[in-house]
């Protein structure tokens, strides 16, 4: 799939991840010294990446915006921050699962860009740095979501009321 432009599918809901910049990544207790790269997937064989950042060391900055589809059965985006060895193979820095509940659901509306922060861990659990995102859902779903008419309550205010998505009238 081109990364810049996404297919859209009428059935289908997208991610647009923009991979901001991370802070503080360590291996061994050191910082990085360059070549991290970031890997976002939804399910194994979603997945897409970013380019290597090769000057930022500990501190990267990508500003890389990623399209991913979103099956409808996904319940968290996993986010993994890794290193280019010398040897060409990659090593993990450290991860973190992002739940949809922090995307979509709730009161958000559709086309909402959230800008989120979290904290990585390593496979062992112990915490290694910080990884930088802003997210959105689009798709033609979002533009078909249902919406109940304003209701005037006291004072003539207008109050909207919250529909969950995929709600059919």
């Amino acid at each position: 799939m081109d990364k810049s432009q996404p297919q859209f599918q009428s059935h289908s809901r997208f991610l647009e991840i923009t991979v901001i910049s991370a802070e503080s990544l360590r291996i061994s207790n050191n910082l990085i010294k360059k070549n991290a790269f970031v890997t976002v997937q939804t399910d194994p064989g979603n997945c897409v990446s970013t380019p290597v950042d090769r000057d930022g060391g500990g501190y990267p900055t990508w500003n890389e915006k990623l399209h991913l589809a979103l099956p409808g059965s996904a319940r968290s985006i996993a986010v993994k921050v890794q290193c280019k060895t010398a040897s060409g193979s990659s090593k993990t820095v450290g991860m973190v699962n992002i739940p949809m509940s922090d995307i979509v659901g709730g009161y958000v509306p559709a086309h909402h860009l959230h800008f989120l922060s979290y904290r990585l861990r390593q496979q062992d659990g112990e915490r290694n740095g910080i990884v930088n995102l802003s997210i959105k859902m689009v798709g033609p779903e979002n533009d078909s979501r249902p919406v109940l008419p304003l209701e005037k309550i006291n004072g003539g205010i207008a109050v909207g009321i919250p529909v969950p998505y995929g709600c059919r009238m």
